[in-house]
């Protein structure tokens, strides 16, 4: 989820009867607990890999949040110089585990027992952008504060009702999927929960995976794409940064598959992200030239761009 986002849950969490222990700037208190968890994106300045492959790892994790909370809430009551370090400490700890449960709902999830695992736990109800959290988290509880509401009060509703709109993409999500024509997996797209981006599921024998874009009232056909194949899969984990790679994308499939003179030119993109915004765009995508041992000798993670061969193209 995006940093506006983090930032007003945070503040809405500071409003709930923290500022008697914290005092006056527990909603500030709140915000900066929200967004500390992406302090790992500093990993990006040492390098691109690092910062992708470890983003929503530790500092999002149930291993990471309690030492993020500790040290949160003993620099904020030196910094206030109010109250116990254990009503700072209830602050940060219910503002950072907001952090890591409003990332949880997006495709992407989020390393929730990182480091013992680097599992990605994800519903994939809401899109990493989303107004709607804006107008429930910002807009609402103003409104009512302006109308006599307590703030913890408009705080309250605020948060019960960010409950109520996962419920809401989630039951569009189904009905989403009850208009593709055969089994797919439904990934978040922008405009979602009105929009998704759907790839049929993979089935033995089958090197084809279909795309839909889909609505809760219909599904249109985007494109038909190559699977990997054990062969080419064995080829990309045997290097470790492709490996990663492979970890990444949620959707992984053939853009192109050509032979040069250097050696085979293989591109792979995710179709978990695209949209009809622009759906020959792939965003999250890599090319290898892979030699005639099958050892991936190079790589290039930009995006992928252009119409993709069609399987057995």
């Amino acid at each position: 989820m995006e940093n506006l986002t983090h930032s007003l849950a945070g503040w809405q969490i500071g409003q709930l009867g923290f500022a008697r222990g914290v005092g006056p700037r527990a909603g500030l208190v709140g915000l900066v607990a929200a967004n500390l968890p992406d302090l790992d994106v500093v990993l990006y300045a040492w390098d691109s890999d690092l910062g992708n492959w470890q983003h929503r790892g530790f500092t999002h994790s149930v291993f990471g949040l309690p030492v993020l909370a500790l040290a949160g809430a003993a620099v904020s009551q030196r910094w206030l110089r109010t109250g116990r370090l254990r009503d700072h400490l209830g602050l940060w700890a219910a503002g950072l585990l907001s952090h890591s449960l409003m990332d949880w709902p997006t495709t992407w999830g989020t390393q929730l027992l990182y480091p013992l695992s680097d599992h990605r736990f994800s519903a994939g109800l809401v899109f990493i952008l989303d107004p709607m959290f804006w107008l429930l988290l910002g807009l609402l509880p103003w409104l009512l504060v302006r109308r006599g509401w307590r703030p913890g009060q408009a705080a309250t509703v605020a948060l019960v009702s960010v409950m109520g709109w996962y419920a809401t993409a989630g039951a569009l999500k189904e009905l989403a999927a009850s208009r593709a024509p055969e089994p797919v997996a439904v990934n978040t797209a922008p405009l979602t929960p009105w929009r998704w981006t759907a790839v049929s599921v993979a089935t033995p024998g089958s090197d084809t995976r279909r795309r839909y874009f889909l609505t809760p009232l219909d599904a249109e056909a985007a494109g038909a794409f190559q699977a990997l194949d054990a062969a080419t899969r064995a080829s990309l984990e045997a290097h470790p940064a492709a490996e990663r790679d492979l970890w990444m994308r949620v959707v992984p499939v053939v853009h192109h598959d050509h032979a040069t003179e250097a050696g085979r030119e293989l591109a792979v993109v995710d179709l978990a992200y695209t949209s009809w915004f622009a759906p020959d765009r792939f965003q999250f995508g890599a090319t290898y030239l892979i030699d005639g041992a099958g050892v991936v000798v190079a790589r290039d993670v930009a995006p992928v761009a252009g119409p993709a061969e069609p399987p057995g193209g």
